[in-house]
């Protein structure tokens, strides 16, 4: 069921509801309070009646008590006046005009009182009550006595039950307009959300509720807005996880299939020589040349397939606990190892370092750094200089390079087994992971980093690494 028709069904019952109760209410309590009001006034009335006649002259009472009776307030107040002796003396009648009545004709005065006015005597049309006050007039004691009759209220039942059906249908018609104006007012918005949120379903950007207001309704379309903008934001980032992730399985395909074929030729080679060896074919019959050879290949295999081991073990660290230490006592205990290579190959090694907290995986950072090293080494010209500074937030590696790369092979320096054209033979330029190694440690640690030609002849690799 639609929201607006639950508004005109809910609307329309409560007027239904209360309209009939509170006519039902008049029905049965307008009766009796209207003769409890009355009854009230016409005592009310009486006394005050009593207070002005008491301690006055007979004469005068009478003319009080004549001006007082009748219809007051819609109560009809008669008053009757005994003396001592329960003779009526008010009224005036031809009975008491006459002073030789006999006490037969007091007697029947009384009974003609007594039939006039019956003590409570109620009916279904008129309701009378009665009061009686002893008063004093001109020393003598006195009876007043006060009886009133209510006006019918049975014509006022009649009158509630014949305005009980136009009374509600006038009723439920303005409930049915007021229902319809507000369902109207108040679906309206809810119609706009609905219709918002089937666009948010499909994922179309920039869309927001209006949540203008301070009712429910406007905290509903801020609800809405806050869950699709934090969806908009998981979607996102999922979406570029999902790029990231897409991109690591290409490039480790890739990197498979390079490094199958690295591997594979060498190994093809190897088996070559050794079955010329064992068939004694052409100059294979020189053993010791060839085996040496074989060896040689061999380790160059070797030194490759550590290589990936490393590399394997680099999607690990995330996942490895991090720790803060200082980069600098770590650098100066491995330095001392490179200080004498450095010295055997007549290079020239200059080291500045100072105090540097870092926050990340100890082994697999010394790793990126010692990989470094190892290529200034070896592309380090013959007597140049490798300079080595590490400050507060970054560490640059320099080294006098033989040959500086170009702009065309700074782009493909970080490509796995990739070596560039003066440095093809894998005895001189290693494994040819050692850039790419260092690289996906520091993209891991998230450190910014830049491998450039700088000045004439130099190549400089600088880590900026984040302040702790």
């Amino acid at each position: 069921m639609k929201l607006s028709r639950k508004h005109f069904l809910i609307i329309n019952s409560l007027i239904f509801i209360i309209v009939t109760l509170i006519l039902c209410a008049l029905y049965v309590v307008m009766p009796q309070y209207y003769k409890e009001k009355k009854t009230e006034e016409a005592q009310n009335e009486f006394a005050k009646v009593v207070q002005l006649i008491d301690r006055k002259e007979l004469t005068q009472a009478k003319r009080i008590l004549a001006s007082k009776e009748g219809t007051y307030k819609n109560t009809s107040i008669w008053y009757l006046l005994f003396d001592s002796k329960d003779k009526i003396v008010y009224p005036k009648s031809s009975l008491e005009i006459e002073e030789s009545l006999s006490e037969e004709d007091s007697q029947r005065d009384l009974l003609i009182a007594s039939e006039l006015f019956e003590d409570d005597r109620e009916s279904d049309e008129v309701s009378s009550k009665r009061f009686t006050k002893n008063v004093r007039l001109e020393d003598e004691d006195f009876t007043l006595v006060g009886d009133f009759s209510l006006q019918p209220v049975s014509e006022a039942r009649k009158v509630l039950l014949d305005l009980y059906p136009p009374l509600l249908l006038f009723s439920l018609v303005i409930g049915t307009i007021a229902s319809y104006l507000y369902s109207h007012v108040s679906n309206r918005r809810l119609l706009a959300i609905s219709a918002t949120t089937r666009k948010m379903a499909k994922l179309e950007p920039n869309l927001s509720c209006n949540d203008s207001g301070n009712d429910e309704i406007s905290e509903l379309a801020q609800d809405i807005n806050s869950l699709y903008q934090n969806l908009f934001t998981v979607i996102a980032s999922l979406r570029k996880e999902n790029e990231k992730v897409a991109k690591n399985e290409r490039e480790k395909s890739e990197f498979l299939r390079i490094t199958s074929h690295e591997l594979k030729t060498p190994i093809a080679g190897v088996i070559g020589m050794l079955d010329g060896m064992i068939y004694k074919v052409g100059d294979f019959k020189d053993r010791d040349k060839y085996l040496k050879k074989c060896r040689e290949i061999l380790e160059e295999q070797s030194l490759i397939v550590q290589s990936l081991l490393e590399f394997s073990k680099v999607d690990f660290i995330s996942e490895q606990s991090e720790e803060t230490f200082n980069l600098k006592t770590v650098l100066e205990e491995e330095l001392e190892a490179y200080a004498i290579l450095a010295e055997v190959r007549q290079f020239h090694l200059k080291v500045q370092l100072d105090d540097c907290d870092v926050v990340g995986n100890k082994l697999y950072l010394l790793k990126a750094i010692k990989n470094l090293l190892d290529n200034a080494l070896h592309y380090t010209k013959e007597h140049g200089t490798i300079d080595i500074r590490l400050c507060s937030e970054e560490l640059v590696i320099k080294n006098q390079a033989e040959h500086c790369l170009t702009a065309e092979q700074l782009e493909k320096i970080f490509q796995p087994l990739y070596r560039p054209d003066f440095s093809r033979n894998r005895k001189a330029g290693g494994s040819g992971l050692g850039l790419f190694i260092a690289q996906q440690i520091l993209e891991k640690h998230h450190f910014a980093y830049t491998f450039e030609n700088v000045e004439d002849d130099w190549m400089e690799f600088r880590i900026r690494f984040e302040k702790v």
